[in-house]
């Protein structure tokens, strides 16, 4: 007869989050989980205080999967056509099956409060959704944020946002950086981003913004979005965001459409499939680069880093580079710089590194 094992591999804290979500999926859905899924979860959860302290986090994991689709309803949307009965029944069977984990006792409880709150809480919001106000991200960070219609934002690094929610319009000011916005429809509650001296609107769409220096980037994903110039652009101190004047819209944007525009001018470009998966590849913690010039990979590289990367001989700049690299990993960059494309790297110290040609 085999011996059962208490032996369990230590998984790191993103291996444990991971298979908490894939749980808190499992017992969400429409089909009653076997009594030997009520088991395992009992076993699971009772392997460490990590395990459970995961599942009591679950709500927060529905941002990142397409449950929050059934929960994206407008403010305004009568309670009745809100769908609970494709939430709670499921985390009533997660709530029992972790009921009589010995060692968790108020584990359980925390987790019967939770919904019971909840049930009163999403008549009106998105779980995790945040409020009127400011967000941001340090150098090298991402961060998704839900939206109390179900609309939803991903900061990308060294980014900044103001939200003004109302009954009548949903406004973000973009102070800084890039992120991309996922819109829940809502024709009568126009979803309006401000940028400089731009403006988009979007009805329901995706799209991301890309804010720098004055020059606005647009790219869409999904649906359409209009732009128009402000006359009178909002100042950047975080404060709700007042109505500006606003010129007569210039440019409307369809998937698969991008534009760079400022004050001055505009350039649009239609994308294949394959452009606009990599100006979007972010979204993913990728930097993809095919026969770009290094001066634009290393100048996309540095907004992940406060490393300083100086390219000293001017020749290199224009050398086409191409690659998949993760955000953050300089140095899968620098080893692929030497071996491929015969670049020397060195050190100048730990926060400077200096790029130039390899001696033959």
């Amino acid at each position: 007869m085999a011996k059962v094992s208490n032996v369990h591999p230590i998984h790191s804290p993103e291996v444990i989050r991971a298979e908490a979500r894939a749980w808190v999926l499992k017992f969400s859905d429409d089909t009653a989980p076997s009594q030997a899924d009520i088991a395992s979860l009992r076993e699971w959860a009772s392997r460490s205080p990590e395990h459970r302290s995961a599942l009591q986090q679950a709500e927060n994991f529905w941002q990142d999967t397409d449950m929050l689709k059934e929960l994206a309803v407008p403010v305004s949307r009568s309670r009745k056509q809100f769908r609970l009965d494709r939430v709670l029944p499921g985390f009533r069977r997660l709530a029992g099956a972790i009921d009589s984990i010995d060692r968790a006792p108020a584990f359980a409880a925390v987790m019967l409060v939770a919904v019971t709150l909840a049930v009163s809480t999403w008549l009106w919001m998105i779980p995790g959704s945040v409020d009127n106000g400011t967000y941001h991200t340090a150098i090298g960070e991402q961060k998704p944020l839900a939206l109390v219609d179900g609309s939803q934002i991903l900061l990308d690094t060294n980014a900044r946002v103001s939200i003004d929610y109302n009954e009548r319009s949903r406004r973000i000011r973009l102070h800084q950086g890039k992120a991309h916005f996922n819109v829940v429809p809502a024709p009568d509650r126009p979803f309006e981003v401000y940028a400089g001296v731009g403006m988009v609107r979007a009805v329901g769409t995706a799209f991301s913004v890309y804010f720098s220096d004055q020059d606005i980037e647009v790219v869409v994903d999904e649906g359409k979005v209009e732009l128009a110039r402000v006359q009178a652009p909002a100042t950047d101190t975080g404060a709700p965001i007042d109505t500006p004047m606003i010129a007569n819209v210039f440019l409307s944007l369809e998937k698969g459409q991008s534009v760079s525009f400022n004050e001055a001018r505009e350039e649009k470009k239609a994308l294949t499939q394959s452009v606009l998966s990599q100006k979007l590849a972010w979204r993913e913690g990728l930097l993809i680069f095919t026969g770009s010039p290094l001066h634009e990979v290393v100048a996309e590289v540095s907004r992940y880093t406060a490393t300083r990367i100086e390219i000293s001989d001017p020749a290199l700049g224009d050398l086409a580079i191409g690659g998949r690299f993760r955000v953050g990993e300089l140095e899968a960059l620098y080893d692929s710089l030497e071996i491929g494309f015969g670049v020397q790297v060195s050190y100048v110290d730990k926060d400077h590194v200096r790029l130039r040609a390899a001696p033959r």
